[in-house]
C-alpha cells in the first residue's frame, strides 16, 4: 500500500508539473516526449447475485488510470513507458522500445501486446462496448495474447499490408524467465512464438490473421508435462464512413496432452462478432456536460473451452447505447447477458456502466 500511494504521488507531481507544456514536453536525453493518460470509473450490476449473499451485487471501482510516457530519441528510436494504478494497485503495464529500419519495419523490445486478435490489439480507451468479450478473455487467460515480455519484427509489405512475428517468454504481464526462475506451467525454458497479417482492402475493409505457439508445462528431474497451446484466429474488420463499424473473429485452437497429462489433446473454438453505430448531433447539448455524439453496440462470443464434450459453451450476449462527450470523453452502459449451454445451469445478467476520459 505504501507502495502504491509513494506512486500515484509521483505520477501526479510529474503531471503537474509538466501539463503546462502539454504536447511540447521535452528532455535532454530525447527529441521530444508525449504525455498521456487514462481514467476510467466503472459501475457494475450482478443480477444474478442476491442483496443477502455474502457477495456485493452492485459497486463503483477505477477500472484503469493510467500514465504513460512516449519518447522520440531520434529519428529511428523511440520508448514507451505506460504504468497503471486498478483499484489502488500499480502495475506495469508496457515498457519498450521500438528502432526503425529498412525504412517501413521496425525491431521492439520488452513488454507490450503480441499481435494476436483484433480486439485485444484495439486500445482500451476505444473499445466498441465497455469490456474486451469474453473470447478475448479466454485467449488472455490461456497465454495467448495481450502483454508479454520478449521481442518482435514487424512493418508494412505495400501500402496495404502490416505483418509481425514475434518471439516472447509466453508468461504475461511481468512474466520473467530469465535464468534462475523458479519453473512452473506458465515459467519455464520454452518461449511463445506469435505473429500476424492484416491486409486492409481499402480504408473500409480490413482481413486478419493471427497464430500462436505457446510452450507450457515443464521438466524438472523424471517429471515431464511439456507441451504447447497452440491456436490460430482470423479475424475482420468493416469500417463505413456512416459511422457504422463491425468486427469479429473466429479462434480455433487446442492444449496438448502431454502438457494436460491427459488421453488426447483437448480442443477450444472461440467466436466473437461486435458492431457499432455512431452518429453526430449538429450541435452539442451544452446543459448535458457538452454531449455532441452518440452511439449503439452491441455483440455476441461464444466460448467452447471443450469442443469434444456437449453443453459446456457458453453465449455472451453484450448490447448498449453511449454518448460522447467531445473525443475524448464518453460515457457507455451495457447489458451483458450470459447463457451457458447447460440445462441445469442460469442464465446471468450484468449491467456495466463506465466513463472514460483519455488524457
Amino acid at each position: 500500500m505504501k507502495f502504491a500511494n509513494v506512486l500515484i504521488a509521483v505520477m501526479l507531481l510529474m503531471f503537474l508539473s509538466l501539463s503546462g507544456l502539454a504536447q511540447e514536453v521535452s528532455a535532454p536525453k530525447s527529441k521530444s516526449w508525449d504525455l498521456t493518460g487514462r481514467v476510467q470509473v466503472q459501475h457494475l450490476f450482478d443480477n444474478d447475485t442476491e442483496s443477502d449473499a455474502a457477495r456485493t451485487n452492485n459497486g463503483f471501482r477505477i477500472r484503469r488510470g493510467r500514465f504513460q510516457i512516449s519518447s522520440h530519441l531520434n529519428d529511428n528510436v523511440s520508448a514507451k513507458f505506460q504504468i497503471e494504478v486498478r483499484d489502488n494497485s500499480p502495475n506495469l503495464k508496457d515498457a519498450e522500445a521500438k528502432v526503425k529500419i529498412l525504412k517501413h519495419h521496425y525491431l521492439r523490445f520488452g513488454q507490450f501486446k503480441v499481435p494476436v486478435w483484433r480486439e485485444e490489439l484495439r486500445s482500451s480507451g476505444s473499445l466498441l462496448l465497455v469490456e474486451r468479450s469474453a473470447a478475448a478473455e479466454f485467449l488472455a487467460d490461456s497465454y495467448l495474447s495481450a502483454r508479454h515480455v520478449g521481442l518482435e519484427f514487424g512493418g508494412k509489405i505495400g501500402d496495404n499490408v502490416n505483418f509481425a512475428a514475434n518471439y516472447s517468454n509466453g508468461a504475461g504481464e511481468g512474466g520473467r524467465e530469465d535464468a534462475g526462475r523458479t519453473k512452473g506451467d506458465v515459467v519455464n525454458n520454452g518461449k511463445m512464438l506469435s505473429g500476424r497479417v492484416n491486409l486492409a482492402a481499402g480504408k473500409a475493409l480490413q482481413f486478419g490473421v493471427s497464430g500462436v505457439m505457446n510452450s507450457l508445462g515443464n521438466q524438472i528431474g523424471d517429471v515431464d508435462n511439456t507441451g504447447s497451446v497452440t491456436v490460430i484466429a482470423p479475424d475482420f474488420g468493416v469500417y463505413l464512413p456512416s459511422g457504422f463499424d463491425i468486427e469479429g473473429g473466429l479462434a480455433l485452437g487446442s492444449f496438448s496432452k502431454d502438457f494436460l497429462g491427459s488421453s488426447e489433446d483437448i480442443s477450444f473454438q472461440l467466436f466473437d462478432v461486435t458492431a457499432r453505430w455512431k452518429s453526430k448531433l449538429k450541435t452539442p447539448l451544452q446543459n448535458l456536460g457538452g454531449i455532441d455524439a452518440f452511439e449503439l453496440a452491441a455483440g455476441v462470443s461464444n466460448v467452447d473451452p471443450n469442443t469434444d464434450l456437449d453443453n459446456d459453451e457458453v453465449m455472451y450476449f453484450r448490447f448498449g447505447p453511449a454518448v460522447y462527450f467531445g473525443k475524448n470523453a464518453r460515457l457507455q452502459v451495457n447489458g451483458e447477458i450470459d447463457q451457458p449451454a447447460a440445462d441445469e445451469l442460469d442464465s446471468a445478467l450484468k449491467v456495466r456502466s463506465q466513463l472514460t476520459i483519455n488524457l
